[in-house]
């Protein structure tokens, strides 16, 4: 006996520790896989995606017919980009167990959301299987309609509005937009995800985001006559931390203004080169960033406005505002009207150098699904309806960044071109040719050689056929440098420096201009012998015979200059009024001006002659000045002209 029970005892002990360990293991385990699923919900919970989705992953593998697992996994890859195609595989096998009242914050909850319908239905969207995706899309809609769930899930328009925009992405695509596109040289692409890309109005200075996983790296490049100079990190000179990306640039490049998470709050800062160097980030006042996310902000070419988005309380989650300076601040804004501002989200606003047309983003309108661009030009006080860019500027996933230049008829846009690859490109709205961009430099120079140019000497690029001055630059001290960039067109560049000689040099670009850079070195005579002009008697200017009506503008108003001229939210340019009459005379009898406007008012009938459109009233001086020097009398004014 003693042997038979010495014989069971060890079996007997085995055969208890086999059962202990089963049973053991797996509580230890469930333990594990609970507090996994606890640090993957706070990932998610804050859109930490990339970080949520391995160890929902992991989960998996103990779990694999877990449909709420399955669910999350494929949410997380809709969220992670370069990696949406994957979400598919994991939603198709996730809506196979939904519920209406599935807790999927539960370790517990083994069913899926019905969510899951709707995310797979994005899921086909951004892979072009349209179809697919409005009727799952429909599927969605008639099964929340049959749960209790009726009349309590938020945002059901929004499924009305995906459905539309994956019709009219059928539509799109059936007739994409001629574009032609040349990738920047390989120093921009150094990094794998080359985003945000930035261009001051000048187009001389260029910025952009190169995304390293969950940090950020901020970089920046010149243009010296004509080349972009290797792009230079800028990071920690502005002490950026991890979380900044670019949103827009001023005039000449030398204030940038960035995007910082700040914790999921959200801020718009900024940071002035000077003396060759960026200052450090600084955040913007209260009127911008406020308790609310702002996500973007993009400066006027003049400086006086501020376009920026928030989500702040009385607008529909993000909209598009406008701030304008006030005393050295930005001022208290105002939210952009229906027209721009849908039900749905808008985002990253641009505008172009003449502050008429603006390119933003926008969930609602006419999109294609997600964020789409589009573009709006100012009149007066309204603004157009939206005009959708189409494919393949934009698809059915999200396109969010869109940096215009030339007036919207180029940009700068970031382009995946591989798996986790993004690049820069420059892009043109074409038809068979893509219109050449040229680059104007050179150097200017004094004729006495003891001087050298300082910050009076300035080069206008002037439109001859509208009169427009669509840039400025100065240049260099010292070495006189400069560099202008210019889309086809009839120009007169005019150099000017105090107590030196204006030159203008008229040049006209297009297709048929041999090359893309044009080398302009001037030489600036000093003020000596004043050249003598005869002078202009207006009393005797005769009445036209065959006027051409379509001269006359009759949509602004001329009045006189005044101090606070920049505080008018109307305020357009200066001129100089050279004439007033209430006949009008044929606009070849002044001489020594090719860019005369005829401008009307039906109040008092007057036919007013102007000539020059500036920004600052001392450009404007400048060139009454240099009338009256050419024989205008000295009764000519500066005038203002607003909406």
């Amino acid at each position: 006996m003693f042997a038979d029970g010495m014989g069971k005892c060890p079996g007997g002990i085995i055969i208890v520790a086999l059962i202990f360990i089963s049973v053991t293991a797996p509580a230890q385990s469930k333990k594990e896989l609970n507090d996994m699923f606890i640090q993957a919900e706070s990932h998610y919970l804050f859109e930490e995606y990339e970080l949520a989705n391995p160890l929902y992953l992991s989960i998996l593998s103990y779990q694999p017919d877990n449909c709420n697992i399955l669910y999350k996994i494929g949410s997380c890859y809709l969220n992670i980009p370069d990696e949406k195609d994957k979400a598919i595989e994991y939603l198709e096998k996730a809506v196979k167990n939904t519920s209406h009242d599935a807790k999927s914050e539960s370790f517990r909850e083994k069913r899926a959301p019905l969510d899951a319908y709707f995310s797979l239905a994005q899921a086909y969207m951004i892979s072009n299987e349209l179809e697919k995706a409005i009727n799952t899309f429909q599927l969605f809609q008639k099964l929340v309609k049959e749960s209790p769930l009726k009349g309590e899930m938020q945002n059901m328009d929004f499924v009305d509005q995906q459905i539309q925009a994956c019709k009219n992405a059928i539509e799109y695509m059936k007739n994409p937009v001629i574009l032609d596109k040349i990738k920047l040289p390989e120093d921009f692409s150094m990094g794998s995800v080359n985003d945000f890309p930035v261009i001051s109005y000048d187009g001389n200075t260029i910025a952009y985001t190169e995304r390293r996983g969950l940090s950020n790296a901020i970089f920046y490049s010149k243009r010296e006559r004509g080349k972009w100079q290797p792009p230079v990190e800028i990071t920690y000179e502005i002490n950026a931390g991890e979380d900044c990306s670019t949103t827009s640039l001023n005039y000449d490049g030398t204030e940038l203004f960035l995007y910082k998470d700040d914790m999921k709050d959200g801020n718009i800062y900024s940071t002035v080169y000077k003396d060759g160097k960026w200052s450090p980030i600084k955040k913007l006042g209260r009127n911008v960033n406020t308790k609310f996310f702002e996500s973007h902000a993009c400066i006027s070419a003049d400086g006086r406005k501020l376009y920026f988005t928030s989500n702040r309380e009385d607008g529909n989650d993000l909209d598009i505002y406008v701030s304008e300076k006030q005393g050295g601040d930005w001022g208290v804004p105002k939210m952009l009207p229906k027209e721009i501002n849908s039900p749905f989200n808008e985002d990253t606003p641009f505008m172009t150098v003449s502050d008429t047309i603006m390119f933003f983003a926008s969930e609602g309108h006419n999109s294609m699904g997600g964020y789409d661009i589009f573009k709006s030009i100012r009149r007066g006080d309204s603004w157009t309806s939206p005009e959708n860019l189409g494919y393949p500027v934009n698809s059915p996933g999200d396109d969010r960044f869109f940096s215009p230049f030339n007036n919207g008829e180029n940009a700068y846009y970031s382009i995946p071109t591989d798996y986790k690859k993004k690049e820069i490109f420059y892009i043109a709205f074409s038809g068979p040719a893509l219109d050449k961009i040229f680059t104007i430099s050179g150097t200017v120079k004094l004729s006495d050689s003891l001087s050298v140019p300082d910050a009076s000497n300035r080069i206008f690029l002037v439109n001859i056929n509208s009169g427009d001055t669509i840039k400025r630059a100065y240049p260099k001290e010292i070495t006189g440098e400069y560099s202008l960039i210019a889309p086809a067109g009839k120009y007169r560049i005019s150099f000017t420096g105090l107590n030196y000689i204006k030159q203008d040099i008229d040049t006209l670009l297009d297709n048929k201009v041999t090359g893309d850079l044009i080398t302009l070195n001037v030489v600036l005579e000093k003020v000596g012998t004043p050249v003598t002009y005869d002078k202009i008697d207006l009393s005797k200017v005769q009445a036209a015979k065959n006027f051409d009506t379509t001269l006359v503008i009759k949509d602004v108003k001329v009045s006189d200059a005044a101090p606070n001229d920049a505080e008018d939210e109307n305020f357009l340019y200066y001129t100089v009024q050279v004439m007033a009459l209430r006949n009008p005379v044929e606009i070849t009898y002044f001489k020594h001006i090719s860019d005369i406007k005829v401008i009307y008012n039906d109040v008092d009938r007057f036919y007013r002659y102007t000539t020059g459109r500036f920004a600052t009233r001392e450009e404007a001086l400048a060139w009454r000045a240099e009338l009256i020097k050419k024989g205008y009398p000295k009764d000519i004014f500066i005038k203002k002209v607003t909406k």
